[in-house]
């Protein structure tokens, strides 16, 4: 079984543009991710799935010397750019971490990654219901769940936000969208 990472980030924050690149103990925040990523016994590869928009280049120059590859889709259809991504970067399933999460917790990504495999689910995360403070939430979907997502989803809200939809819809069986 293939997991890939698939890191939600984009340099427009309106609440704090460029926090992305903002420094954490002498290096950018999305480097201390990345660098707690790689630590990960479970992750093939992780992926920088960012928007189109040209705020973007410094981030996509910057996470490219870590090694990291890059998807640069929608900047509004969040879902859309993850499930072009998801194409390009074929794997059984992807976890969603979001770039504003530097100190995520590589053990517990190994441990939603483990339960989400042992237990065949669709979807599996750390957040139904909240455990564990803010920025170390961690979801994993199969590739499956993501096209359904994609194809089903039709409001702007599900389109931005890639997964309430998969949540709202864990009672679909598996069988449903295969």
């Amino acid at each position: 079984m293939t997991v890939n990472v698939l890191i939600q980030a984009r340099m427009g924050s309106t609440r704090l543009p460029g926090k992305v690149m903002a420094d954490i103990f002498g290096m950018p925040m999305i480097e201390l991710l990345i660098r707690r990523l790689q630590l990960s016994r479970s992750v093939n590869k992780i992926i920088l799935a960012t928007s189109i928009s040209e705020k973007n280049n410094k981030l996509v120059a910057f996470v490219e010397t870590l090694g990291v590859m890059v998807f640069r889709g929608s900047e509004d259809d969040v879902l859309d750019r993850f499930y072009l991504a998801s194409q390009k970067f074929t794997a059984d399933h992807f976890i969603r971490i979001t770039a504003d999460c530097p100190f995520i917790d590589p053990n517990m990504v190994d441990s939603v990654i483990d339960l989400h495999l042992n237990s065949g689910a669709d979807y599996t995360s750390n957040t139904l219901p909240p455990s564990f403070p803010d920025g170390l939430d961690v979801e994993i979907f199969s590739s499956n769940a993501l096209k359904f997502a994609c194809d089903i989803a039709k409001d702007k809200f599900d389109r931005e936000h890639v997964t309430p939809i998969l949540r709202r819809s864990l009672k679909i069986s598996r069988s449903n969208y295969k």
